[in-house]
């Protein structure tokens, strides 16, 4: 292959470990303080209520028997809770604006996972007939091509959930190729955790269940991948139970937002409530995908991977099945989003909530080498690859994109770096 030249592991490791670095270690809006509202309140008042939180002036909580609860997943606090809890103990506190504890919480749990997911990807490219010489310009693409290293610069659920996507694959290719007795054990662990930290992700988990199943060969290496799945789902079905008195998300049940002062009270923007209407659903689904903060324009890479998963498909050869699974499952996340949003995820560097379906698509760039076959391939491989790059940067200066500096997210973030200067 002539489009990329080999790179060294020195190079390819002194980027990753730089990227490491960058990371937006601000407590501004409401969705980052709902979550550090819970870690903290986990670590100096040991319970889930957040009223003495310093974040408790949060807009996402619920009021659930006289007390304020964070209404996000509990387990990327819980997860933040067991970093936060020596840093606050040596006298590093959380509050709102810059802060080192933030800094080191996003470092030691959204990074350390965004890093694992990386390196995962570099070990599944092992299992496929991806060119050896050329894996490690693969591992960059995945890592820098796409908003996934854009929100690994923020503490958010949607990046880990992408990040544990991205190893369950290495543990359930290891697993259904070598035969290793625990591989899928912990690929349902991690396609649990997945989604137990961002619910809509757990189809991911449902669809590779159905293909393990499916596959016959794999015996009782196949509850093992159901067991695995099941304990991050109980845990967080087991807390939410514990708060609300329901395994339904609390994020879903308007009674909950019924409080005085609250900015929900007749709301139609809070996601998952309600379906909405076909005309609501096509319109949206357009701009959700091609409008200011189109997500196919924030991730023009999709432009390369989305083809070759389908050719993978045609081809009825290796990771056939996969790519059925992994289109499919993508579609109906994005279609459940459609259907049961309208917001577009708030402020957002493009569509926050579509970030998971992102890594596991990187799988069939081992492919690339079809792009020679079509007409310009190699000058729109290199127009896409740098656009992405750019794309995935700019979004670093914020991924909490603020519409009242321009209601394009990418234009915002320019002017708001601009506006640091002057």
């Amino acid at each position: 292959m002539t489009i990329l030249k080999p790179i060294s592991k020195p190079i390819l490791f002194l980027f990753l470990g730089l990227s490491m670095l960058v990371i937006n270690p601000r407590i501004n809006g409401w969705n980052e303080a709902s979550r550090m509202a819970l870690t903290q309140s986990l670590v100096e008042q040991h319970r889930f209520s957040i009223d003495e939180s310093v974040f408790v002036s949060t807009g996402d909580k619920v009021f659930i028997g006289n007390h304020f609860y964070s209404d996000k997943p509990p387990l990327p606090s819980l997860l933040a809770a067991l970093v936060y809890y020596p840093l606050y103990h040596a006298g590093f506190d959380l509050d709102f604006g810059w802060n080192l504890a933030y800094f080191l919480i996003i470092l030691l749990t959204v990074k350390m996972f965004w890093l694992l997911s990386v390196l995962a990807f570099s070990r599944s490219l092992e299992y496929t007939p991806a060119s050896i010489q050329h894996r490690h310009w693969f591992v960059l693409l995945f890592a820098f091509t796409s908003l996934s290293f854009t929100w690994s610069a923020t503490f958010n659920n949607h990046s880990m959930a992408g990040s544990s996507l991205m190893i369950a694959f290495l543990f359930y290719i290891k697993g259904i190729s070598r035969k290793e007795k625990y591989s899928l054990l912990w690929s349902g662990v991690f396609f649990g955790l997945a989604g137990a930290m961002d619910i809509p992700t757990s189809i991911f988990f449902i669809g590779f269940a159905v293909l393990i199943f499916l596959n016959q060969r794999n015996g009782h290496n196949s509850r093992l991948f159901l067991l695995g799945g099941l304990i991050p789902i109980g845990i967080h079905l087991g807390i939410n139970y514990s708060i609300g008195g329901t395994l339904l998300p609390l994020q879903i049940i308007p009674e909950f937002f019924n409080y005085e002062g609250s900015t929900w009270i007749g709301s139609d923007t809070l996601s998952g409530v309600e379906s909405n209407s076909l005309y609501f659903t096509l319109k949206y689904a357009c701009l959700s995908l091609l409008g200011p903060r189109g997500f196919l324009w924030y991730n023009p890479i999709l432009l390369l991977l989305i083809p070759l998963a389908i050719r993978a498909i045609r081809r009825r050869g290796f990771l056939r099945a996969e790519a059925v699974i992994i289109l499919s499952c993508s579609i109906i996340l994005l279609t459940y989003y459609f259907v049961f949003s309208s917001n577009f995820g708030g402020w957002s560097y493009s569509i926050r909530w579509f970030i998971p379906i992102l890594p596991l698509l990187y799988i069939f760039i081992y492919d690339i080498e079809y792009m020679l076959h079509v007409k310009h391939g190699k000058q729109l491989l290199y127009i896409l690859i740098g656009t992405a790059t750019l794309i995935a940067i700019v979004g670093q200066i914020n991924p909490w994109s603020s519409p009242e500096y321009n209601s394009v997210p990418f234009l915002a973030n320019l002017q708001q770096l601009v506006g640091l200067f002057l």
